[in-house]
């Protein structure tokens, strides 16, 4: 069927565009009126509408403040409860949780030729606060805890091939920590008990030593008809404290607790 006389292609993209947007914008604006910019929510909701006069610049921007400055493209990427309640649920589950993230600095000599930066992560529960005790006021205190023993002065973790563990459920740490010796996986472990003032129980500490190797030059492999560096496995690495987050359940979006200087988290309560 041919396209009808006087058919514009701008016309016909833009009020599809505007269609799904305008829908997405009333829903995340739900409570500001119409035609209204007396609140600051208020103008947000009016500026992020695409009206049909709108140029193809403006549509563009429009979007762009509503997805990426209002946050709403953050609802795309979900949190880490992502299993069924029924199938998981214990004592800890749906505590508030702790994520500590450690990132590699970028070395020309190590990372020029492809090998990624390493990356560690820590997590903990808070098993004194659920979702409906957990406040502003507690976050605040976490974060500067935090700030204080991994950012100023920013923390180093030496990843290496051995596996240190600790288990205190009851207090909320379940710990997996590669390392390059057992008194460097009690010294994360400890500070990482700082946190919440939580003494040390060398009962719940285990060290796996082995006679494996790992080399850092493993070789290659063929993957999808390309010939690629095969994954370096505990790779000996030097991982330093980039940012800290604190996960309700219930609430989408992860509140960010602290972070380095450089991180593009945003609305951060301590950053360094």
């Amino acid at each position: 069927m041919p396209l009808p006389e006087g058919f514009s292609e701008w016309e016909n993209l833009q009020d599809l565009v505007r269609l799904d947007h305008n829908k997405a914008v009333t829903s995340y604006f739900q409570n500001q009126e119409d035609n209204d910019i007396s609140t600051p929510k208020a103008r947000l909701k009016h500026t992020c509408l695409i009206k049909d006069e709108d140029t193809a610049t403006m549509t563009l921007m429009r979007m762009w403040l509503f997805e990426v400055t209002c946050g709403h493209a953050q609802a795309l990427q979900r949190p880490v409860y992502g299993m069924p309640w029924f199938d998981v649920q214990s004592e800890r589950t749906f505590k508030p949780q702790i994520k500590l993230s450690f990132l590699e600095p970028y070395n020309f000599e190590i990372h020029d030729d492809g090998t990624p930066q390493a990356e560690g992560e820590i997590t903990f529960r808070l098993m004194s606060e659920s979702s409906e005790t957990i406040s502003r006021s507690d976050a605040e205190r976490l974060a500067r805890q935090i700030k204080n023993i991994f950012a100023v002065p920013t923390f180093t973790w030496h990843k290496g091939h051995f596996k240190c563990t600790y288990s205190d459920q009851k207090r909320g740490y379940e710990l997996k920590l590669l390392v390059t010796s057992k008194e460097e996986g009690e010294r994360i472990i400890r500070a990482v008990l700082e946190v919440q003032e939580h003494p040390f129980d060398r009962d719940y500490l285990q060290y796996i030593d082995n006679d494996r190797t790992y080399p850092n030059n493993p070789g290659t492999h063929r993957v999808y008809g390309r010939t690629v560096k095969k994954f370096v496995r505990r790779r000996k690495s030097q991982v330093k404290f980039s940012y800290a987050q604190l996960l309700v359940w219930g609430k989408q979006n992860p509140i960010n607790l602290v972070a380095k200087s450089g991180s593009r988290l945003r609305s951060v309560i301590e950053r360094v």
